[in-house]
């Protein structure tokens, strides 16, 4: 993807996108130009993905204040890109999830989603539609709903890939914190075990293809229609609700389709008196489904009536008489009945007349004529049940329809045209003898005429797999649990057959029976069944094994916790890390559920900190930074699913949650005098453990005090170059060849898991607040409404989780020192220099055009840096600007800046680190991490990875040039060189 917006440049090191690129009215247009900070040769690589146009959509943020901003290691994120600056009112902006820092779960590109209509579509195909589409989501234990797609994303992934295989046959492909449905909730993917239950929704539909653009219904099939009166207002009404003409390429074909199969069925249509009706029946929550459609349609249905009826139905052999309670839509719009009647569905008796599928509906894609036939068969075809007795099998499909005798013949052609549908999506059936049901008092004959589906495994999976009910929920649940049932029956038969089959071939072989019993004996192939297979001659193929679950028991085990929504617990059976080509893909949804289906599964801040030494590189051989990182490693736990060493209670982490830093200095983990060197002193005030889900503290309690993996890191690093002696003095740097030790790290999922809980309140606050917005990815909520509010005192929790985090780091990095040196860290003059944040966004005063404001700023993957002017910063520092902490990659140097008055430009803000300008997956094809760290070993830089995939992807090829990223700032303005740092020793999580 390149991006080829207009981009002005200004001077050396700032590029502008002017205000007047994109907008489209005055509620959604650039309020403000976007401002780049970049080098002319930063130009190129920065227009490589679409990061740019995320720093013009956030212009459109309400209540921005000043210009949009990138630093010069920005590239594509969630919503706002890495490296975005922006600032909103405090008091008539917004706060957006997606401008602190957000990542993100994804599955493959291949993987299958399952749509509203019932066609299915590889999820990287959805990119150009997805704003218009709806896909399907479950409630869990209830039923399987449609939702609207807030977001789509498309990313390189970071991490491991998974193929999950489940027992009924299922295989999916995604990263390995994807979470997915599982007894527990949603888990993800890494800490699923091996074997465990997972839900699956069997159903798949078919693939889809795009409708022609063809005309279905003119207007002169209307003016058609044998009715006695001026037509020109249903027209009108019909035109109003884009309904007319109708081609079959038409956004709410789908749903006519739907309707009309159902009519076909459990409805009827009819004009009385010109007026025209219609009236459906069936189960309330059905019917509830219907009625959404129609309006969809355009139109409206009525309450669902209830009432009790007493039937009699007379037939050549008895008269049946029962009570039921029956539940009916009406529906009055006489446009809507003549436009159905128009497309070819039976106004009146069915049973007296002549009709068949309409012609046109054969013309139609294979997902279109699925909408049509499986809300016919919602209504008509009978229920999947197993054979009396014998529990095993399935009983053939039946649908039955009553014709009087004069209308035999376009009954027969009616059925037919059902057996050339179902032919279409592999699906065998036959015609079978009419049967005389009754005589009626005018001496009319009506026959019972019935087509009957095979009940074969195969036709049955495709019937059940590739059409399934609409609009019936209990069938729907039935066939997707035969599914299931019958992909596990055709394992255990074709396991069975394989055993026969070399059972003997084994005997042929001269192996003796009781080793050929050890061999094969298995679940389901037991001694008797080998037995036979050896000494009897089989008249049969193998038959199931007698136990096999029968399909009550089944249903039973499968479904529990879950309903009749349709959702089964499949069983994994492998779940293996595979290589792709890196790309990866997700949605996030509107419904509050969150998740969709994928191949038939159902799946749903950070900083760094300085700490000076009075050590020189002459103190430290090659041999003691090895022990040195070796021991940090031992010490701090770090590495993907690293644990803590310290675990907390719930209560505990309330505390930290609250305090930040400081609590850890309380425990022990630091001296007194820490927090005072960390931005904010290591604790927001607004945190509010109230905010923090359940589900945040589960996964926050185990991760305290580790350094995870990633680009996160620790490293002894030697000074390298001083560029401003005094205030380098200031921050504890005296002269090169110094010893610093960084750290880099966050909130681990913790933060992660904050984020994603309040992004979901926060994109329904969009709709409830009406924000008018560019990307979806953007979404936030005002800053003073109850959603903003809450998610501010979230994520303040969560940083104060990532201050804390580093505090515990700290101290074991200290204690690290001491036990390799002998020398307290004390002793050794390990001081903290500066802790600063690059994924938050904050409340602060800024000077806008001569005047004081209250501000939100966010700043994603950017960090704070501000001048001697500013009373937040250290005392200490007043006099020259608050350190800045600028990472490099494993190979390279990292610097230490400070903040300028001039960077109020950039609301006290500058660039966070090199960026990324390769995938890590591209990485990995790349580098060889043995290699990797064998280089930096000749260089005199020793890594301990935890794993050499992270020494790949972390190789110093992988990132921008951090000289480029520094040196922009620094021309800027916005931020100056203080010293340069080397590493010599590092631990990569």
């Amino acid at each position: 993807m390149t991006w080829n917006g207009p981009l002005n440049k200004i001077d050396d090191f700032r590029y502008e996108i002017p205000n007047s690129y994109k907008g489209v009215n005055k509620n959604l247009k650039m309020k403000t130009s976007a401002l780049i900070y970049a080098s002319e040769k930063m130009i190129p690589l920065l227009k490589q993905d679409n990061a740019p146009e995320q720093t013009a959509n956030m212009t459109m943020l309400p209540g921005i204040v000043g210009k949009a901003m990138a630093m010069p290691d920005i590239h594509w994120g969630y919503g706002f890109p890495i490296g975005g600056v922006a600032a909103t009112d405090a008091e008539e902006g917004v706060i957006s999830p997606g401008g602190v820092g957000f990542d993100i779960n994804c599955i493959h590109g291949d993987a299958m989603i399952l749509h509203e209509h019932g066609y299915r579509m590889r999820i990287k195909d959805f990119e150009n539609t997805w704003e218009n589409d709806r896909i399907k989501c479950a409630n869990f234990g209830e039923k399987i709903k449609n939702t609207d797609i807030n977001a789509y994303m498309q990313f390189e992934t970071e991490k491991k890939i998974y193929e999950v295989s489940t027992e009924s046959g299922e295989k999916i492909i995604a990263t390995e914190d994807h979470p997915f449905y599982t007894p527990n909730g949603m888990i993800p993917l890494n800490e699923i075990k091996n074997p465990g239950m997972i839900a699956v929704y069997p159903f798949e539909g078919v693939d889809y293809s795009k409708p022609a653009d063809e005309v279905i219904i003119s207007e002169e099939d209307i003016l058609n229609l044998p009715l006695k009166k001026n037509l020109s207002q249903t027209i009108d009404e019909l035109k109003k609700r884009d309904l007319l003409p109708l081609k079959s390429n038409n956004e709410k074909l789908p749903y006519l389709l739907k309707l009309m199969g159902y009519i076909f069925g459990d409805g009827t249509l009819y004009f009385s008196k010109n007026k025209g009706t219609i009236w459906l029946y069936g189960e309330p929550e059905d019917l509830e489904e219907l009625r959404k459609d129609v309006k969809r349609i355009g139109f409206n249905g009525s309450r669902i009536y209830k009432r009790e009826r007493n039937h009699k139905i007379e037939t050549m052999y008895d008269t049946i008489r029962f009570q039921r309670e029956e539940h009916s839509v009406k529906l009055t719009s006489s446009s809507l009945a003549a436009l159905l009647w128009a497309m070819g569905t039976p106004c009146g008796n069915k049973s007296d007349q002549k009709y068949t599928v309409p012609s046109w509906i054969f013309k139609l894609t294979l997902w279109q004529k699925r909408l049509f036939i499986s809300s016919f068969f919602g209504a008509e075809l009978s229920s999947p049940s197993t054979v009396t007795k014998h529990d095993y099998n399935f009983y053939p499909q039946l649908l039955s329809m009553n014709k009087h005798e004069q209308y035999l013949e376009s009954g027969y052609q009616f059925l037919n045209d059902i057996k050339k549908l179902l032919k279409e999506f592999d699906v065998s059936s036959n015609i079978i003898n009419k049967r005389k049901e009754y005589v009626n008092k005018q001496g009319a004959v009506s026959y019972r005429l019935r087509l009957q589906i095979s009940s074969s495994t195969e036709n049955l999976l495709n019937l059940w797999k590739k059409i399934g009910f609409e609009y019936n929920k209990k069938r729907r649940h039935l066939a997707n649990s035969a599914i299931y049932y019958l992909q596990l029956k055709k394992k255990v038969l074709n396991e069975r057959i394989l055993a026969d089959k070399k059972a003997k071939q084994l005997q042929k072989d001269g192996v003796s029976p009781s080793k050929i019993f050890r061999l094969l004996e298995s679940r389901y192939v037991n001694k008797r069944f080998l037995e036979r297979s050896l000494y009897d001659e089989r008249k049969t193929p193998p038959r199931v094994a007698f136990n096999f679950l029968k399909f009550k028991e089944f249903l039973e085990l499968k479904t529990k916790g879950l309903g009749n929504s349709g959702i089964l617990w499949d069983k994994i059976i492998q779940k293996r890390i595979v290589q792709t080509d890196g790309k990866v893909y997700d949605f996030t949804v509107a419904d509050s559920h969150h998740n969709f289906i994928a191949n038939n599964f159902v799946v749903s801040n950070c900083g760094v900190r300085l700490v000076r030494t009075n050590l020189s590189e002459n103190d430290l051989n090659e041999n003691i930074v090895r022990q040195l990182v070796d021991k940090m490693f031992k010490n701090v736990p770090s590495g993907l699913g690293s644990k803590a060493k310290v675990r907390l209670n719930n209560s505990e982490l309330s505390e930290m949650l609250t305090m930040g830093a400081r609590w850890a200095v309380d425990q022990g983990y630091g001296w007194d005098e820490d927090p005072l060197m960390l931005e904010e002193e290591g604790c927001l005030d607004e945190a509010d453990v109230s905010q923090v889900s359940s589900k945040a503290m589960k996964r926050g309690i185990p991760q305290v005090g580790s350094l995870g993996a990633g680009n996160h890191f620790l490293e002894i690093q030697r000074v390298a170059d001083i560029y401003d002696e005094d205030v380098a003095k200031t921050f504890g740097i005296t002269e090169k060849g110094q010893i610093t030790v960084m750290i880099h790290t966050g909130s681990r999922g913790f933060g992660h898991q904050v984020c994603s809980d309040h992004l979901r309140t926060i994109e329904k606050a969009v709709k409830k607040y009406n924000v008018q917005l560019p990307d979806k990815q953007l979404a936030c909520a005002p800053v003073d409404s109850l959603e903003g509010r809450n998610y501010l005192k979230a994520m303040s929790a969560a940083a104060n989780f990532a201050w804390c985090n580093r505090q515990m780091i700290v101290h074991w990095v200290r204690e690290s020192f001491e036990s390799v040196l002998n020398s307290s860290a004390e002793d050794l003059g390990m001081h903290i220099v500066y802790d600063v944040c690059h994924n938050i966004a904050k409340r602060e005063d800024h000077v806008v055009d001569g005047e004081k404001r209250k501000l939100i700023v966010h700043r994603k993957g950017a960090t704070r840096a501000f001048g001697p002017s500013r009373s937040e910063i250290p005392s200490k520092y007043q006099d020259v600007g608050q350190p800045v902490l600028i990472p490099g990659d494993m190979g390279t140097e990292s610097y230490v800046l400070h903040g300028v008055d001039e960077s109020e430009e950039t609301f006290g803000s500058t660039c966070h680190g090199a960026g990324r300008v390769m995938s890590r997956t591209k990485s990995r094809k790349k580098f060889w991490g043995e290699d990797v760290v064998k280089d930096l070993g000749k260089r005199g830089i020793y890594v301990h990875p935890a794993s050499f995939k992270v020494a790949a992807e972390e190789a110093s090829g992988s990132y921008k040039n951090i000289r480029e990223v520094v040196d922009t700032v620094d021309g800027a303005g916005i931020s100056k060189k203080v010293v340069r740092l080397e590493p010599l020793g590092v631990v990569k999580g």
